[in-house]
């Protein structure tokens, strides 16, 4: 038996705490101390983002070449039921809040009308998964395209995707209309990033990572100066530019080279994070914005800006996953059960 890689758990986990804290870093800054922390903190906390979809990938373009009935089925099992019910839980949470008195059959309506638009009251994080379900109905069509492709192919993949994805970040902020040719593009998007997991995987050389951490260590950079000195010039900042798109693929391939941790506690934490970090990833926006920064703000570190969103992120760490453990192992699994899947990916 094939010996458990705990560096995606590792790196899984981290993925969960860094969108937490992400969200816990205010909007504005009030000094350029605020300002420096947010710059330089936010563009690596958000490569995250496109790690996420590179974990997807690097599994599943790798083995979702079987039954296509029982892929959805089991994607449907894993990912659309927990979404579903977290959904619920986030419009309930807002009903109990509301003012608005709706007829008691107008509040299902209301839900499922939110639910199917992407638009479901105090979920802003949930976009992410309207993007991922999108993949995953293309993913045992791409898993075949991927083992079809030998290594030089695709590399010539990832150049054009990468390529498309650059023009269609830059070419309108330059003043370039190339906007009628590339809405027709099918390769770009969050796509680049679910490949790049797998395509990383399969052709990485562990020689080349200097060449990787340095893109990023760029990347970052230029991100900086830009939002330091053109900060009306977005595109840069964006989660698909090819600066944020680097540091992704650095921090991935750090973790790849270096993430097997040796520490048996380590290694036992890490894997229980990585089994609930999906709930916890669902659950946390409404955690920290109804009670974790509430609780925070409470006390004496509400003065204070990188220990308040420090606290914040470890107190909603805590809750996520523990409101994770618990309904895990009770409501979602129960739900899950009404589905039977083969055994497997």
């Amino acid at each position: 038996m094939k010996e458990r890689e705990i560096k995606y758990d590792f790196l899984r986990a981290v993925a969960v705490l860094a969108i937490i804290m992400v969200h816990a870093i205010p909007a504005v800054s009030v000094n350029d101390k605020q300002w420096w922390f947010a710059a330089v903190m936010q563009p690596l906390l958000l490569s995250f983002v496109g790690i996420y979809f590179m974990l997807s990938g690097l599994f599943l373009l790798d083995s979702a070449t079987g039954d296509i009935t029982q892929f959805y089925k089991k994607r449907v099992k894993v990912i659309v039921i927990p979404f579903f019910f977290f959904s619920v839980l986030y419009y309930l949470f807002y009903v109990s809040r509301s003012q608005e008195v709706l007829s008691w059959w107008e509040y299902p309506v209301e839900f499922l009308r939110d639910f199917f638009s992407g638009t479901v009251p105090m979920a802003d994080h949930m976009w992410f998964m309207y993007v991922i379900i999108a993949l995953y109905l293309c993913t045992p069509f791409l898993a075949r395209m991927m083992k079809a492709m030998n290594d030089k192919e695709l590399k010539y993949f990832i150049l054009l995707i990468l390529g498309v994805q650059t023009l269609t970040n830059y070419a309108g902020g330059f003043g370039i209309g190339l906007d009628q040719i590339l809405d027709y593009m099918v390769f770009k998007g969050w796509l680049i990033y679910y490949v790049l997991g797998y395509a990383l995987k399969r052709l990485f050389k562990q020689e080349d990572f200097k060449w990787f951490a340095l893109a990023g260590i760029v990347g970052l950079a230029l991100t900086l100066l830009q939002k330091r000195f053109t900060p009306g010039f977005v595109p840069g900042i964006h989660d698909l530019a090819p600066t944020m798109i680097a540091m992704s693929a650095a921090v991935f391939l750090l973790f790849e080279c270096y993430g097997n941790l040796k520490c048996k506690a380590a290694r036992t934490a890490a894997v229980w994070m990585s089994r609930h970090s999906y709930s916890a990833y669902l659950a946390h926006y409404l955690i920290l914005k109804a009670a974790a920064e509430l609780l925070v703000d409470q006390t004496v570190v509400r003065h204070f800006y990188v220990p308040r969103i420090v606290c914040a992120t470890l107190l909603t760490a805590v809750l996520s996953f523990a409101a994770a453990w618990i309904l895990d192992s009770t409501v979602i699994r129960w739900l899950q059960n009404l589905i039977k899947t083969d055994r497997g990916r």
